[in-house]
């Protein structure tokens, strides 16, 4: 008698891959550094039956290297002189994009974001991008661009305490200010350089 095999159903690459990247993110705020080396960094996680989770330096190239759909967003930290503050926001939907080939996209929603408001009010500015698989996720307060937002940001769109310990970041300080300020400044010197180079072109 012929013995019994367990048949595992074959899963391809893609399928495999579509599974571990369903609900990704990735984002970064141009005014806060590492504590390690001081530089600016970008944080990768991705969900898992444990929560979210950060990925490795493989992992995360992998997720940014390959088409997916992907909810775009680049915010706009903003401060008065008054205490007052919020966060301008500009989104966008890319289905089916490899991210690293938009970088244009970027520029434009980043000098959108600006010029909705004074810059001297802005102490700093970041982008962040999520996944989806399948159908898109309904989200109608937008909560997956709000990661790592100071509270006092969340807290105006949603009043769940456990929500916004779970996703805020750091808040105003003068010292993340005055380094964004100059992080903005060259910026907008590298990028018109680049400007001005591609038209001599």
């Amino acid at each position: 008698m012929g013995k019994k095999r367990n048949r595992r159903k074959n899963h391809s690459a893609i399928a495999r891959d579509q599974r571990l990247f369903a609900n990704s993110r990735v984002w970064t705020w141009e005014g806060l550094t590492s504590p390690v080396d001081d530089k600016q960094y970008t944080t990768a996680e991705r969900w898992s039956p444990f929560g979210w989770i950060t990925m490795g330096e493989d992992l995360a190239h992998h997720l940014v290297n390959r088409p997916r759909n992907w909810f775009v967003g680049v915010r706009a930290l903003c401060r008065t002189p008054d205490g007052k503050s919020w966060m301008e926001s500009r989104l966008f939907d890319l289905p089916s994009y490899n991210i690293q080939q938009v970088e244009n996209l970027y520029h434009e929603l980043r000098a959108d974001a600006l010029n909705a408001q004074r810059t001297d009010q802005v102490y700093d500015l970041g982008w962040i991008c999520q996944t989806w698989h399948g159908k898109k996720p309904e989200d109608p307060l937008e909560l997956w661009h709000y990661q790592y937002a100071p509270a006092e940001i969340i807290r105006q769109v949603t009043d769940n305490e456990k929500i916004i310990n779970r996703m805020a970041g750091p808040g105003f300080s003068q010292e993340r200010y005055d380094r964004w300020q100059q992080v903005n400044r060259e910026y907008l010197e590298d990028r018109k350089r680049v400007l001005e180079q591609e038209n001599a072109e």
